[in-house]
Formats: C-alpha cells, structure tokens, sequence
C-alpha cells in the first residue's frame, strides 16, 4: 500500500493547506488527525487515513463552533496555536512531534480482530445501535445476540452471525437482558428495549424450547420522559427484583421494577428517579456488586449505587479529555467473574476504541484497544457493545465482546455486529486469565 505523504517544509505544507476549503482550525483539525492515523494508527493507505477523519468533516458545516467537542485535547491545541501562529507553522511543530514519536494519549493501543459479523441490519444509514448477549445455560452453542435497529425492532441473531429472527416493531434504540424473572410459575429471560416511538419500555420473553422473544408488555408501558434513549437492565438476586434503567437525551434517568402480571403479562413501576447534567445514553449494571455505570456522552463515564432506594451519588470512573475516552462515550458492558472480579468496558466513539477497567471499584484504568481488519472487516464509531465470560461455542470458549460498526466497509454494507474471542482482548492488554 501505498504510505501517507507528510509535508515536510513549510511551502508544502502550506500547500497542503490549500488545497483544503475549510477554514484555518477545521483544516488543522483534519490535518492533525490525519497525522494521528499516520504516526500513531497504525494506518498506511491514504483511504484509510481519510476514512479515521471522516466524522470530523462535519465541522466543516459549523464553523462558527470551531473544533467540535469530541475532538481530543491535543487537536484543540493545535487548533487554537493555528489561530495564533498560522496553520502551516502548527503543521511543522505536529511533524516535530511525530519525528519525536507517539507517547502519551497519541500512542496506539493494540488491535484485536473480529471473528464473526452478523448479518446486517434491515435499515439503512445509522441504524445498527446496541447489542445484548443471551447466554443458554444449557446449551451455549445456542446462545442469541439481540441487536436494536433503531430505525426498525429488534434483530436477533445466532453466534454465526446469522439472522434467527426480526421483530420490526418500531424505533427500539438500547437492549439489555436479564434471566430468573419468574412469570407464571416459570423462570424466563426477559428482554427490555427503549421504544423511542412511545418513550416507553418494549419488553420481551426468551420462549423456552423455540427460542423466540415473544412480546410480554402488559400494553405500552409510558414512561413520561419525551425523548428516551440509553436503557440497560438490572437484577437484584438477592431481592428477586428485576429493574430496567432509561434514560432522556435531556439528562434524566428513570428505575423502574418490572412486576409479573395476570395473563402473563409484564408491567413496570417507577421506583427513583436522578439527573445527569448533560446527555447520557450508555449503562450497565452490576447484579453482584450493586453498582450502576452511566455514562454522559461528552464527559466520561460515572458510579453510583443502583439499588433502589439509594442516594444517586455520582462518582468519577474516567472523563474525556484528560483522561483515556475520546466523546461520544457509548457502550458499557462488564466482563464478570466469580468473587466480584472482572472488566468494565467502554466505547470511546471518539477514537474508535475501547476502554478496559477492573470491574471492583474504584475500577482502575487497564488499557485501551481497537478492533483492525482480520478475518471481517475493522470497527470504527462504535455505539452500543456487550461482553460475557460465559465458555461459549469455539472460538469464544473464552468469553465474547459483541460491538456494534459505525461503517461496515470490505464491501461496503449496512450496519453490523462485530463478535470478538475475549482471549484476543485478554492477550492483547495481558489481563489475567
């Protein structure tokens, strides 16, 4: 493949500049994040490079808003000492640190490769949002991967990545799962889904034996927020309570219990109610260690005791900016072992990458990765992931990390699934087995 070509002298950079008609912060902003994919990606075709600052371009569309806010802190530098010095001379101080070599939040993570991906989904555009792992305790070969296509329903899928099922039932945006939920005598996985048509909680029940989700909502189930969006669920074994978390792009989060109902039926009750300051989407809870991990898109992900009747007393996990996640945050998902060990894992949409924490608080920071071509193609802008350290079907006897592909590319396609062997996740950041 062909290398990037980097200007070397300030005529040519100069140069370069100017055959970009974006103004002087938007150019080095393209120009910087070109650099990063350059130096520190790992990238070597011109087209990929142009592919890693392709969401960038959209700023081009604001230039009253200069860098937009989910671009990195060393961007926003760069851009302001354009402003002051010239685009050109910025452009030669970012060779200069390139020359120097990748260090500090401009050094590459390491890249892991996907097995599998599912069929895409049935909607075009940004559709493909958040994914849930069902694990069948009794055969894991069997195990089904629920995929929100937010334009359409639910899309259900086998391990291969084939389609087992399509739920066209509107515009279902987060999934999550939960088992043990017991109606009518019978223990049944329930799945939940934030229904943006209504603002309400679409919920489904894994049919024994066929397999299929089933709608078991006793009717539409309001929730009074006016524009729902992040949703993730929650079991309280000890109580045998079953919870399902949503939330509104103005910043409210809502806890409602499910309740078994005549008829077989589910319903839902409103238990407690908090506030984000800025919009939220991606959580997840923590069954055995009573927690709930939030996130606010533009600044970092956030701790608070998900019991019902607790104080929601938000504590820091990490931010963007200073610390390891590039905005949006997305997906939470947690990887849990036995005696509360385990991973907390995030999207940092920003950089398309993944952070990893220790699950136990105060979830200390472990490393970062991306997922490269391999077998299927790379992942980049990821919303919703979810992870499992069930032993699965080979090759996930390890473990499974399913992360929804903001561009589906080799060919080109709608929207996908990605599905990830833990083991390369674990060998690539040396966790522990």
């Amino acid at each position: 493949m062909q290398a990037i070509g980097v200007p070397t002298v300030p005529a040519e950079a100069e140069r370069w500049n100017a055959r970009e008609p974006r103004s002087a912060r938007i150019r080095v902003a393209l120009l910087v994040h070109q650099m990063r994919a350059r130096c520190c990606g790992g990238l070597t075709d011109r087209g990929a490079a142009r592919d890693a600052t392709t969401r960038y371009a959209a700023d081009v569309r604001y230039p009253d808003r200069g860098i937009l806010p989910h671009t990195s802190g060393m961007t926003r530098l760069l851009a302001r000492s354009a402003a002051r010095i010239g685009t050109a001379s910025a452009l030669i101080v970012l060779i200069g640190i390139a020359q120097a070599g990748c260090a500090g939040p401009w050094q590459s993570p390491p890249v892991v490769q996907a097995v599998v991906e599912t069929q895409p989904v049935a909607s075009t555009g940004d559709a493909a949002d958040d994914p849930a792992i069902w694990v069948n305790e009794t055969d894991p070969a069997a195990s089904l991967i629920i995929g929100a296509d937010k334009r359409r329903g639910l899309e259900v899928y086998r391990l291969d990545g084939t389609l087992r099922q399509s739920l066209p039932d509107g515009r279902l945006n987060n999934v999550d799962v939960r088992d043990g939920f017991v109606l009518e005598q019978r223990s049944l996985a329930i799945v939940a889904a934030s229904d943006r048509d209504h603002d309400s909680i679409a919920l489904y029940a894994i049919t024994p034996g066929s397999l299929q989700l089933a709608n078991v909502a006793d009717g539409v189930l309001k929730t009074g927020l006016t524009k729902i969006y992040g949703l993730c669920m929650y079991a309280d074994r000890a109580r045998g309570r079953h919870y399902v978390f949503v939330n509104d792009k103005d910043g409210r989060y809502q806890q409602h219990e499910l309740e078994a109902r005549p008829g077989g039926r589910v319903g839902a009750r409103l238990v407690r109610e908090f506030r984000l300051e800025r919009r939220p989407e991606g959580c997840a809870a923590d069954d055995e260690l009573g927690w709930l991990y939030v996130g606010e898109e533009a600044t970092g992900v956030y701790r608070l005791p998900a019991a019902a009747d607790s104080a929601a007393t938000l504590e820091v996990v990490d931010r963007t900016g200073k610390g390891h996640l590039e905005a949006d945050v997305e997906g939470i998902a947690i990887f849990r072992r036995r005696d509360g060990r385990g991973y907390i894992v995030v999207s940092s949409q920003g950089d398309d990458a993944y952070a990893v924490y220790e699950r136990a608080p105060p979830n200390r920071y472990l490393g970062r990765f991306r997922i490269g071509d391999g077998r299927v193609d790379g992942v980049s802008g990821t919303d919703g992931v979810d992870v499992t350290s069930a032993a699965l079907a080979p090759p996930f006897e390890e473990g499974l990390l399913v992360v929804q592909d903001g561009r589906n590319t080799r060919p080109g396609a709608r929207q996908d699934f990605k599905l990830v062997p833990w083991r390369e996740v674990r060998r690539a950041l040396s966790l522990p087995d």
